[in-house]
């Protein structure tokens, strides 16, 4: 069920849906958390929704998506989504007009689930610092999505510099499948330390830049950073004494290799992540990401890249 609110508050967008949970049998039991997605325009809303909505299968919620649209006059227009169409969410997307949404704070109160952690996630953006927005002060988990504002060094550094505990971007979640397979090959014998380490990713990517300052933190070897144009990272090289442990992910492949030194090549899974899948990662713990906290703050200082050292 899809009902339209025009000219509304988000008092009576939260009495509607109260409404609907007996009529059509969307009930807030078994919510775990609410998720507020910010947006800048339509597209984010709807990427934003359609990873949102899938991640609702493994953590239910209710959806709150809210993004400002140009108009003289304040306005608050809703769409709430309830029943077949919501899954296994309940979803109210608030379009404010004319500064009808410039106190986020009072426009998303009515609308939060009580009692659960809220979860706050820029679809297309990163801000300044997030904690201290009017969202972001209202969340337990601040979740931003770097990789489409291009400049990822810059970004990152100023992530790194504003920092709170809580905070994450998605490219973080991007790399786990690397860093997974990373950590097995390094837990065979022999056990014999890394010389140095090569990673191969796309310049454009700040995951390329997170994994390599998650080595460079780990490993305590230089990590020099192959930059080119394309997909997320197409290789890792990690370099001993006896040989090169290399894990590698030809272009517009899912499928990597795993090379070691006397071994036969071993294949791997190693999918480019969608959002829905880094989502639903982000939204398994409502805790402080420390390890993301640390390759942030600690890990990219590592990297010989003159802005990280500053």
């Amino acid at each position: 069920m899809i009902i339209h609110m025009n000219n509304t508050s988000s008092a009576a967008v939260g009495l509607r849906m109260e409404e609907l949970r007996d009529t059509v049998g969307s009930v807030a039991l078994g919510r775990v958390l609410t998720l507020v997605i910010i947006a800048n325009d339509s597209a984010g809303i709807r990427d934003g929704m359609q990873a949102a909505a899938g991640a609702s299968r493994a953590h239910p919620c209710r959806i709150v998506a809210i993004h400002a649209v140009d108009a003289d006059e304040p306005q608050l227009d809703a769409e709430i989504r309830v029943g077949a169409e919501a899954g296994l969410s309940e979803i109210a997307i608030l379009r404010c007009s004319g500064g009808a949404g410039s106190d986020l704070e009072t426009v998303l109160s009515p609308l939060i689930l009580p009692d659960t952690p809220i979860v706050a996630w820029w679809v297309q953006d990163v801000p300044e610092r997030t904690a201290t927005t009017a969202v972001g002060s209202l969340a337990q988990r601040r979740i931003t999505t770097s990789r489409f504002l291009g400049d990822p060094i810059q970004n990152l550094c100023v992530m790194r510099d504003t920092y709170t505990p809580g905070d994450t971007d998605l490219a973080w979640a991007g790399m786990t499948l690397w860093r997974n397979h990373l950590a097995a090959m390094l837990d065979e014998p022999p056990e014999e330390p890394v010389l140095s380490v090569t990673v191969e990713g796309a310049s454009e990517h700040p995951s390329t830049y997170l994994l390599a300052g998650w080595l460079a933190l780990h490993l305590q070897v230089p990590v020099t950073i192959d930059r080119h144009q394309g997909a997320v990272m197409t290789e890792v090289s990690l370099h001993r004494e006896s040989g090169d442990l290399r894990l590698v992910r030809p272009l517009g492949s899912e499928i990597a290799d795993m090379i070691r030194p006397g071994r036969q090549t071993q294949r791997v899974n190693l999918p480019v992540r969608t959002m829905e899948t880094m989502l639903i990662e982000e939204l398994r713990s409502m805790t402080a990401d420390v390890a993301y906290g640390e390759v942030l703050q600690n890990g990219l200082p590592l990297l010989d890249i003159p802005e990280f050292q500053r």
